[in-house]
């Protein structure tokens, strides 16, 4: 199969650091992605966010060629994890996509001192080639819990290859130089040119549009116990 054949679906929510869920607002404005719909993963929505007189829904899908994108802009429990990551496989199918990517942040320890890493997590049995083909380091080791571990149980029963990509990262909202490497990594996965240099001043729209979903975002990982929803073991990082 050729590049262009290549579809690519990229599923991000919010996790420590914020990192997949502002790669994505990053992503989907430099490469002017078209909002095409909604995922709804429930019944009955948390929120909805109301302009120019229409009702959107916090789980936006996205476009541009053959690159699609799916952001969920709350914080979500297990449950809707779950749901969100099997509705999103179900869109994969019937859209022909070949690869999933979900980016998240990866805790490490607040002393900890160098640049942010990009790991790679392969959750089926089509997976593994993706972390060569993509020049991933795998994660070596991480007692992973809550929503994470529930992107994990969806994943390993689907046959589409999808990889998860742990940037390390600090127990910041929204962690910048992680959020730029996940960026960087995103758009060499998906062959893509991205200007991170004018991440800055787009981060600070980013942060004025989505002041709620730090808010919210920060709560859950203070009530949620031991904090992160992918430790590392000692040595990553």
């Amino acid at each position: 199969m050729s590049s262009k054949d290549e579809k690519f679906l990229i599923i991000a929510f919010p996790s420590v650091g914020l990192v997949g869920a502002f790669a994505i607002s990053y992503l989907t404005a430099q490469l002017e992605m078209k909002d095409i719909g909604e995922l709804e993963i429930s019944e009955i929505s948390p929120s909805y966010v109301i302009e120019k007189g229409e009702a959107y829904g916090p789980v936006r899908i996205y476009n541009k060629d053959n690159i699609y994108a799916i952001l969920a802009g709350i914080p979500i429990n297990l449950l809707s994890t779950y749901e969100l990551i099997k509705k999103s496989l179900d869109f994969a199918k019937s859209n022909n996509i070949t690869k999933i990517i979900i980016p998240r942040g990866l805790e490490v320890d607040k002393n900890f001192i160098g640049s942010p890493v990009t790991y790679g997590l392969a959750v089926n049995k089509n997976s593994k080639s993706l972390l060569e083909e993509f020049g991933l380091s795998p994660v070596s080791g991480a007692t992973v819990f809550g929503p994470d571990a529930s992107v994990i149980s969806a994943l390993k029963k689907s046959d589409v290859p999808g990889i998860i990509l742990y940037t390390t990262c600090r127990m910041m909202m929204p962690d910048d130089d992680a959020i730029i490497k996940s960026i960087k990594t995103l758009s060499d996965i998906i062959k893509v040119k991205v200007d991170t240099e004018k991440f800055e001043e787009r981060l600070e729209k980013i942060n004025k549009a989505n002041q709620k979903m730090i808010e919210d975002t920060k709560k859950y990982y203070e009530n949620m116990p031991g904090r992160s929803a992918a430790m590392p073991t000692p040595g990553i990082g």
